[in-house]
């Protein structure tokens, strides 16, 4: 298992007794948070923002699991993406 999936997987065991749990408390499918957490699907940024929020971390935290696996040049890609839709996201917000 990978040192992200188990980082994630103590994170959301601190607070919930499964992922299920979790999954329930933010209104999604388990099968939509277990794919994350098995490491299948990497979540975007709507979706950081989402499992941040029940976990009480920052959404800066939750991406780092994530970014952590990554050689230095996709950590940098990455960052930048997660930038550039953040920013998209708040301004739609304003925008409504």
């Amino acid at each position: 298992m990978s040192r992200k999936i188990k980082e994630l997987r103590g994170l959301i065991y601190s607070k919930y007794d499964s992922e299920a749990d979790m999954a329930k408390a933010m209104g999604w499918p388990r099968q939509r948070l277990s794919k994350i957490t098995n490491g299948v699907k990497e979540p975007d940024v709507n979706e950081l923002n989402a499992i941040a929020e029940p976990l009480g971390v920052s959404v800066g935290e939750i991406a780092q699991i994530f970014l952590r696996s990554k050689s230095p040049n996709e950590q940098q890609n990455s960052a930048e993406l997660f930038s550039e839709r953040r920013c998209s996201s708040w301004a739609a917000k304003e925008i409504v």
